[in-house]
């Protein structure tokens, strides 16, 4: 055997972390800086029910999916004023750039902001301000897409909507659907959200099929016509449903450890992000809630190659799938007016 061969061929998180990378999936604040958030907590005197940076992550992962989205509400109120945004995003590009991200699309819950009574002058200001700072000092490209959860129905969903094509001039350039996706009654009626959506020049994603039915994919992508789906592990349940996305092409942006520690899957062996490679669908590795979670991008690369024995060359065609299934910015956006 070549050990020569072997070494240059391993797969270390040195080495995913040097190469330039593109994260599709990943909340905003699921990416805040722990101390951060105690501060702003303290500052904005809110309750939260974390003290301690030692019980940050093990209070976010356990339990379900719903139970999450329950503690993950709690972030919310942290944010106030314009600095808080800006603050929390130059602080989230920072740890990005760090671990190699050249490339983001946060996602920002507007509607549990502005029905807070945070100002949207306030919110936009901070966001374009920290996107700006991505761009001229770290050499990163921002799109910001907007979400709203699915729980909240459609008159949020018409809020978020809007919200969303008025903050165009700041960067937005996505539009998504996300939280606990309970029984979908509602699916169908969202058809003319997605569609506004379109026809503002929005790009269109949607957490489905995260821990819900293969049929709630199938209605994002027949009927919302959305170009990504978020998560989507359960189409390894469907074959035709799995058949269909590849040769459609739809990539999936895939949590791994997002997936494992909300009860999705078990463990990274029982993920079919091995299974949905050889069968040709696009997948795209994604961080979801690195800051909750305990993970970054590339340790997401790292724990799916060593699970299922990818070498460098099948990292890095993930890695450019990545890139290939971004987000372009919308046509009214120009970044490099900062």
């Amino acid at each position: 055997m070549d050990q020569t061969t072997d070494l240059d061929n391993a797969v270390s998180l040195e080495w995913i972390r040097a190469i330039p990378k593109a994260e599709l999936h990943i909340h905003l604040l699921g990416a805040i800086r722990p101390r951060t958030a105690l501060e702003l907590a303290r500052r904005h005197r809110v309750e939260f029910p974390v003290d301690s940076l030692e019980f940050w992550a093990p209070f976010f992962c356990t339990g379900n999916l719903a139970q999450f989205v329950e503690r993950f509400i709690l972030l919310f109120p942290l944010l106030r004023e314009k600095e808080d945004f800006e603050r929390v995003g130059r602080e989230v590009f920072e740890d990005l750039h760090a671990d190699g991200i050249r490339s983001v699309e946060p996602r920002i819950t507007l509607t549990s902001h502005l029905l807070r009574g945070v100002s949207e002058e306030a919110i936009g200001e901070g966001l374009a301000a920290a996107a700006c700072y991505a761009h001229e000092t770290l050499g990163m490209k921002v799109r910001w897409i907007v979400d709203f959860p699915r729980i909240l129905g459609l008159q949020v969903g018409r809020l978020a909507l809007e919200a969303a094509i008025r903050g165009i001039p700041w960067g937005v350039a996505g539009f998504d659907i996300a939280g606990y996706e309970g029984p979908g009654e509602d699916d169908p009626a969202y058809c003319a959200i997605f569609a506004r959506a379109r026809e503002a020049g929005l790009h269109l994603t949607a957490h489905a099929g995260e821990t819900g039915p293969p049929e709630h994919i199938r209605i994002a992508i027949n009927e919302w016509g959305v170009e990504r789906i978020g998560h989507g592990i359960q189409a390894s349940r469907d074959s035709d449903l799995a058949e269909e996305l590849a040769s459609r092409k739809i990539p999936l942006e895939i949590c791994p450890t997002s997936n494992i520690a909300l009860g999705a899957v078990p463990d990274i062996y029982s993920h079919p992000l091995e299974t949905f490679r050889q069968q040709s669908l696009r997948i795209t590795i994604n961080s979801d809630d690195p800051s909750l979670f305990g993970t970054t991008l590339s340790r997401e690369y790292l724990i799916a190659a060593a699970a299922f024995g990818w070498d460098r060359e099948t990292v890095l065609k993930i890695i450019e799938e990545g890139w290939l299934a971004a987000f372009p910015p919308h046509d009214l956006y120009k970044q490099s007016e900062c």
